[in-house]
């Protein structure tokens, strides 16, 4: 409970000093969920490009 209560201060204390208002908060973290998503999907398409290579290399 005191781990909590030590985490929410120090976290509150980084909102005050940031100056940043909830907005900009939810802005930059709309901002880094979209660039894991993009490179989630990058990941995902450079895998199956290479999953697909190597079928082709496999079958002819």
């Amino acid at each position: 409970m005191k781990n909590i209560l030590i985490f929410a201060s120090v976290f509150t204390s980084a909102v005050l000093i940031s100056g940043c208002t909830a907005t900009d908060w939810v802005h930059a973290a709309g901002g880094i969920m979209g660039a894991k998503d993009d490179y989630d999907r990058k990941a995902r398409t450079d895998r199956l490009k290479k999953a697909n290579a190597a079928a082709r290399r496999v079958k002819g």
